[in-house]
């Protein structure tokens, strides 16, 4: 008998025993085969409206929630568990390529648009945990916004899409306003409601320990225990029905939210924990260690092709594994419908559980495992400091500014061999932080350094994308790499320097501002050059000039004064060119060797580029990080934002006018109204990361620039940000009247740039 394990895969399993206690808290509903459900719904309903709730993603395991606070509310729920190939119909209105669980979830949303007359979609930005919140994936905190922005759905004026705030004074607020077009509630009713579903959703969720505790007690052979999203295992649709070929083999199959532990008993990977900033990674984490010190319970990790965070949380799952010696099952989900192949594979692994659950401990073959909990630096001391390459103008003014202030510091150029080898260490994450890695381990081995006077600054970050885990991933790479890399040390750094001194955050960015301006007069002059050359031999001596400068050997204003009369000496040919904005991935905008020189392919084709520099980028986060800040309740960063903002104005200020004779135009006014554009895009203020910063940023431009033609996106494969971008495209092409064309970089020689040719040549 296989013990069924969780919300939605009952129907997967013959479960003969249910918990006995509140038998309607977990009533069988024969004809669907769940053991979490609901029951005593009203029959009568205060409105004649119904809302549809997705089964699928984040709702896996919180839908239950919402079905009793709606049923609560006595407003009727229709369930979306009807729909038979949600991934099929997701496919068929997505533009992007997702995840499976994210197609799914839209083909839920679909399947709910002729039969509801709302739709619920909350969005999910963090855990409500106050003391240490976790962030959901980038996908989860932008699917909502996408799937009620799909045309073919008519959903307008149909969703209830909101964020679901840790505070409860904001959560009932938000509910109350959000419903009053279906059903008028009072603030308590729906405070009272809300906290209900919530309690009967935490004690369900215990409840589900019980059952382990019971059954894995009178088990006497080996157990195993699903380790992954609920939205992929707990959904039969998506599971492949790997349960069922657990059951065949007469094996007790769990899922990780029925283990119980303490707090103490994951103590040995806390510093790991504290550095993986999404909820259901850490939880899996967790997990894998539980499993690793039970004896007899074996964990299989259940995951989706395209999962940014599995795809780092994997490393760290066989680490915990390799370190107690058990072996386990990694098996990654693709699209596809078949589950062909699995069986050989699970078949297999049991026979390696059993095998080592009867082998004796001197019988288990040792490992020397990698180290478990990454170790970063915040002390540089006498080494070299090694910064990986985005953008090579603004980069070597930033290690200019390094080396001024006594650090050795060392910009490391990307190069051809890094892209292409970089990528054998992917597993599924955005391939930039693999061909950082391989850069890296390229320049230590040409230069001949010892890794063991080598510190490498990566930024650190707070955004649910995959940033966050890149110091950590590349110090894995190497580790695992040997040769003695694992010596060398990550500096854990602020993205803005100020961990080094105010100084040094000043001059950071004035080396942003002045490479930045540097690069857009290169966009503006190099076009209508009478001969081909010159404004690139300009941009290489300016570079040289503003280097010295921020060496300390040269006057800044004297600097750009002369940097300015070199690009006035460069003669040429009147005219006016169609002008195309880059925008995207910052590893890849302004990165000549990553996007297969992307200025100069558009330049030769008969356009004029149009960028944003780092500097003008800073402005659109600052300005919407005040937003934020007040949203958040946190009005101190807020007041901090608005300070920095009228800081960088004052630096730009005297240096702005004589950029503007070359460029001649106004710095761009990003001082508009940034909830109105979200708005229109279904985004609210809370959802942040490069997806909404894009839609801010061509606003920005579209205002400044009337005469732009075309939106070049540049990403890097697996890039979840940019994914997200590139679904938004058609209703940004319909909000700005300028087509938007995505150019998807993934290492290869494939020329991706070739793509612009027909909107160059043939678009009016």
């Amino acid at each position: 008998e296989v013990v069924a394990f969780g919300f939605l895969c009952g129907r997967d399993f013959n479960t003969k025993e249910y918990i006995k206690n509140k038998a309607d808290t977990f009533n069988l509903v024969k004809e669907h085969k769940k053991i979490f459900t609901l029951s005593n719904t009203p029959k009568r309903y205060k409105t004649d409206k119904t809302i549809g709730i997705p089964e699928a993603l984040f709702l896996a395991e919180e839908g239950v929630l919402w079905k009793h606070f709606f049923n609560t509310l006595e407003v009727k729920v229709i369930s979306s568990s009807g729909v038979k190939e949600p991934i099929k119909e997701g496919k068929k209105i997505t533009s992007a390529e997702f995840c499976a669980p994210v197609t799914a979830f839209i083909g839920h949303v679909s399947w709910l648009a002729d039969k509801a007359d709302y739709i619920f979609l909350p969005i999910y930005l963090e855990t409500r945990d106050k003391e240490n919140p976790k962030k959901y994936c980038y996908f989860t905190q932008y699917v909502s916004s996408l799937a009620a922005s799909i045309e073919s759905l008519h959903l307008e004026g149909r969703t209830i899409i909101q964020v679901i705030d840790r505070r409860d004074f904001v959560i009932t607020s938000d509910l109350v306003r959000v419903l009053k077009p279906i059903i008028k509630s009072s603030y308590w009713a729906v405070y009272f409601a809300y906290h209900e579903a919530l309690s009967f959703y935490k004690e369900s969720k215990e409840k589900l320990k019980n059952i382990f505790k019971r059954e894995f007690e009178r088990t006497e052979t080996i157990s195993v225990v699903f380790l992954g999203r609920p939205y992929t295992i707990l959904d039969p649709g998506m599971n492949k029905h790997i349960p069922t070929l657990f059951e065949n083999l007469k094996i007790k199959a769990f899922y990780q939210d029925m283990l119980s532990y303490e707090k103490a008993d994951t103590k040995e990977i806390h510093d790991l924990l504290g550095k993986f900033h999404w909820h259901y990674a850490s939880k899996i984490l967790e997990s894998a260690l539980i499993a690793a010190k039970t004896d007899g319970l074996y964990p299989v990790y259940i995951t989706s092709f395209k999962c940014g965070p599995d795809s780092f949380a994997i490393e760290y799952f066989k680490r915990i594994m390799d370190s107690y010696n058990k072996p386990y099952l990694i098996l990654q989900l693709d699209e596809h419908d078949s589950s062909v192949g699995y069986e050989t594979r699970v078949e297999a692994a049991v026979r390696s559980f059993q095998n080592h659950y009867g082998a004796s401990k001197e019988e288990i073959i040792k490992k020397s495992g990698l180290p478990v909990n990454p170790v970063m630096n915040k002390n540089i001391g006498e080494k070299i400091l090694l910064i990986p390459c985005w953008d090579h103008i603004n980069i070597k003014l930033i290690e200019a500014v390094l080396l001024r202030s006594g650090i050795d510091a060392r910009m490391v150029p990307l190069t051809e061999q890094a892209i292409q080898n970089g990528p054998s260490t992917n597993t599924g994450m955005c391939i930039p932080v693999n061909i950082i890695a391989q850069s890296l381990i390229d320049y230590i081995e040409i230069h001949d350094l010892e890794p063991e006077n080598i510190s490498v600054w990566v930024f650190e970050s707070n955004l649910a994308c995959n940033i966050k885990m890149y110091p950590y991933f590349i110090k894995s790479v190497f580790e695992s790499y040997g040769k003695n890399m694992e010596k060398v040390s990550i500096y854990l750094g602020d993205f803005t320097f100020k961990d080094f001194s105010p100084k040094i955050t000043v001059e950071a960015f004035f080396a942003h501002y002045f490479g930045g301006m540097l690069r857009r007069m290169g966009c503006r002059i190099r076009p209508y050059e009478k001969k081909k050359g010159t404004t690139d031999k300009v941009i290489e001596q300016s570079l040289q000039i503003f280097y010295n400068t921020f060496l300390g050997n040269r006057n800044k204003k004297r600097s750009v004064k002369k940097v300015v009369h070199l690009f006035k000496k460069i003669k040429t040919i009147p005219g006016k060119r169609q002008q195309i904005a880059i925008f995207g991935d910052m590893y890849v905008r302004d990165n000549e060797i990553m996007n297969q020189d992307l200025i100069r392919f558009i330049e030769e084709n008969g356009g004029e580029v149009v960028i944003t520099p780092l500097s003008e980028m800073v402005k659109v986060m600052a300005n919407i990080e005040v937003e934020r800040s007040l949203w958040a309740g946190t009005y101190t960063d807020a007041l901090s934002v608005k300070l920095l903002i009228s800081f960088i104005a004052t630096l730009e200020k005297n240096y702005s006018k004589y950029f503007s004779e070359i460029l001649h135009e106004p710095p761009i006014n990003w001082e508009f109204d940034y909830k109105k554009v979200l708005r229109s895009y279904k985004v609210k203020i809370g959802q942040n990361g490069e997806s909404s910063d894009n839609l801010l940023i061509l606003n920005g431009i579209k205002n400044h620039y009337p005469g732009i033609r075309l939106f070049v996106q540049t990403m890097p494969a697996f890039c979840s940000a940019g994914i997200v971008t590139e679904e938004m495209n058609g209703l940004i092409e319909k909000t700005t009247g300028i087509p938007v064309v995505t150019l998807n970089y993934d290492g290869t020689h494939k020329n991706q740039n070739e793509k612009l040719i027909p909107y160059m040549k043939f678009y009016k």
